[in-house]
């Protein structure tokens, strides 16, 4: 006989398990300093990457103004100074926003998978009390196992 709560259980579980079986039961191996730790390092190195893409291109662009007014003026100096407090203006809040979007992340696929882990209890026992049910059946018709 069919046990209508069961399937829709275990189709609840699989449908969790195809799509979110790569992200976040992978996740759950990682304490939230760890996960955290390296989201914050990856972070960190791509807004890195990206400015210094972002200044060659910007460089790139206007070389040719910069020079002559570099020579004219010769504000070199403050063009660094400009340069790497912007670097830093830009790290510290692109780094505020991953720290926040990648915590909230973090607990949101916490919930999910104790959610997951305890529809997994559930099936165990519904298992165990049909499990049990033939075992009695069986006992009380006289055959052995």
């Amino acid at each position: 006989m069919l046990n209508n709560e069961k399937i829709i259980l275990m189709t609840k579980l699989a449908l969790y398990e195809q799509k979110n079986q790569k992200k976040e039961i992978k996740t759950s191996r990682y304490f939230k300093s760890d996960y955290m730790s390296m989201k914050m390092l990856s972070s960190f190195i791509c807004v890195t990457v990206g400015y210094l893409l972002c200044l060659a291109f910007w460089f790139m662009y206007s070389s040719s103004n910069i020079i002559s007014h570099m020579t004219t003026t010769g504000s070199f100096t403050i063009l660094v100074i400009v340069i790497v407090l912007a670097y830093i203006i830009v790290t510290v809040l692109y780094m505020i926003f991953s720290y926040a979007f990648y915590s909230h992340k973090f607990r949101e696929m916490r919930k999910n998978l104790k959610e997951y882990n305890g529809d997994l209890k559930t099936l165990h026992r519904i298992q165990e009390l049909e499990y049990d049910a033939i075992i009695d059946e069986l006992e009380e018709g006289g055959e052995e196992l």
